[in-house]
């Protein structure tokens, strides 16, 4: 009960934070409270009150008074727009309350310091609620508080505009889609991922990626819908982006330049690709024949003769990215008996 002139005067700000309501609510505004001091504060299962624990969370409407024995009405009404509905309305001296049918089940009233509780709530509570009390004297003291009502984060998930991709050719939008209310942020695996602009772009929800690089959405890449309350996290994405061939290597064993007529040659090719590349063998420029048993990847040749001197090299194939890499030619030169027996003698 305020008995102080000064103190009806005394304005109450309170910035309030807290998270309500079985569909997660949230309070963002700070309001300047007159006469009357009203706050707002969370119910959490589990904690001791002098209520019935609702079945979820529910918002309490908070007060700085202690008695109504000198109060005539005492009327919470909930304020939309130019819309003014009432909740309740309380004559403390014929121990009598009116509530609106719409809050008969949804409130629960505490006649000894007027604070009201509500829920569980939905999105239209969001709005201005008042409290107005009529003292024995005819004076009229209100305060009023703002609430603002968050619907849950759920349903996270990102949509891509292509099923595949392939590296350099392809511009990959990735959509952040979620129900509720929040703000949208976008991980490669545990860290941030960086926007540069240009490269990457980060529109609202909407992540453009330029010309993809097979090492750009390797994360995996998570997207986060959060509000002050809480956060959704989408399942962790990977987008095959198909690349390559690139780093094509051919290895010669033995490594001489010069072979002896009678003897073995092995080549082993290797491509970074993805889908792995196709290995053809080129000698002198010309496809090499191989079966379809044999390794794409090694070819040896037996008993080489002067024929097998020339020019060899490896080419990768991606059937996806549609390029061709050869590697570098490696030069064999088969050398005869007879070039031995010169050298000898």
């Amino acid at each position: 009960m305020v008995t102080s002139s000064t103190a009806a005067h005394n304005t109450v700000s309170h910035t309030l934070r807290s998270a309500i309501a079985a569909m997660r609510t949230v309070f963002i505004s700070a309001n300047t409270v007159w006469f009357i001091g009203i706050s707002m504060n969370e119910w959490q299962p589990g904690e001791s009150k002098d209520t019935a624990p609702p079945a979820g969370k529910y918002v309490t409407f908070k007060t700085t008074i202690t008695s109504t024995e000198d109060f005539l009405t005492i009327t919470w009404n909930f304020n939309k727009g130019e819309v003014i509905a009432p909740i309740i309305t309380s004559i403390p001296s014929t121990n009598t309350e009116n509530v609106d049918e719409k809050y008969a089940s949804r409130i629960i009233y505490n006649k000894t310091t007027c604070e009201l509780q509500l829920g569980p709530l939905v999105k239209e509570d969001g709005g201005e609620y008042s409290l107005t009390i009529v003292t024995l004297q005819g004076k009229q003291q209100s305060g009023q508080v703002d609430l603002e009502v968050l619907e849950p984060v759920n349903n996270v998930k990102i949509l891509s505009n292509l099923p595949e991709a392939v590296e350099f050719n392809d511009t990959v939008v990735l959509t952040c889609s979620a129900k509720g209310t929040f703000t949208y942020k976008w991980m490669n695996g545990s860290v941030p991922l960086v926007v540069d602009g240009t490269h990457v772009q980060l529109v609202g929800n909407v992540l453009t990626i330029a010309e993809v690089r097979h090492t750009d959405l390797r994360g995996p890449i998570f997207c986060i819908a959060e509000n002050t309350l809480e956060l959704g996290r989408s399942a962790p994405f990977n987008l095959t982006v198909s690349y390559g061939p690139e780093k094509v290597v051919m290895t010669q064993t033995p490594t001489d330049a010069f072979l002896m007529k009678g003897s073995n040659l092995t080549l082993t090719c290797s491509a970074q690709s993805d889908p792995p590349a196709k290995l053809h063998w080129m000698f002198n420029g010309i496809k090499m024949p191989q079966k379809a048993t044999q390794s794409q990847a090694i070819i040896t040749i037996t008993n080489i003769e002067g024929k097998h001197s020339g020019n060899y090299s490896c080419v990768a194939y991606n059937t996806k990215t549609n390029r061709y890499v050869s590697s570098p030619v490696a030069v064999v030169s088969v050398l005869g008996t007879t070039w031995l027996n010169f050298c000898l003698a």
